[in-house]
């Protein structure tokens, strides 16, 4: 479906393609942490919001292709090589995590989702003269509001324990 004279082709090229930056690097650190926290007692709930995050991730992809926008494959790589070096950072404990870790990587990562509230807003308001389906992007708008809920809930949990002495979340 091409984009209408009445939007400006190039910004929301250029809007789509920094949200699909962005949801790049979030995707990337949930899949990490659904990874690294999936035998914790966080994992199953962080592994449903990761998921979640990586099907919202293909569906913006490919509505930037339905719309005939080029994907910014440099922009996505550099998002990639962004998230992976901001887990480098020193944590005081060598190559182990500290109990710390899960704490600002869920803040993180909420971040991340709030800021896909707005694209999901903007499309739906945008739905009709681009050939969306406003009702979708509603819908999806509405899961942030949850995927929040689990995040705010996963950060009570581990927020206890973070800057303490241990070990941090324990294996479910």
């Amino acid at each position: 479906m091409p984009v209408p004279a009445s939007i400006d082709r190039r910004v929301l090229r250029t809007y789509l393609a920094d949200h699909l930056t962005g949801a790049t690097a979030g995707r990337a650190r949930a899949q990490k942490m659904k990874q690294w926290y999936g035998d914790t007692e966080i994992g199953p709930e962080l592994a449903r919001v990761a998921d979640e995050i990586d099907e919202e991730h293909r569906h913006l992809a490919s509505v930037i292709d339905r719309l005939g926008l080029r994907q910014p494959f440099v922009l996505r790589a550099v998002a990639r090589a962004g998230e992976a070096v901001g887990r480098l950072k020193t944590n005081g404990r060598g190559l182990m995590r500290s109990p710390m870790t899960p704490l600002l990587e869920i803040e993180l990562l909420r971040g991340a989702v709030n800021a896909k509230q707005g694209l999901w807003e903007t499309l739906a308001g945008y739905a009709a003269e681009l050939g969306l389906d406003a009702s979708e992007y509603r819908r999806r708008a509405d899961a942030v509001d949850r995927q929040v809920d689990v995040l705010e809930r996963l950060h009570a949990q581990v927020r206890g324990d973070a800057l303490r002495p241990g070990d941090g979340i324990h294996e479910g």
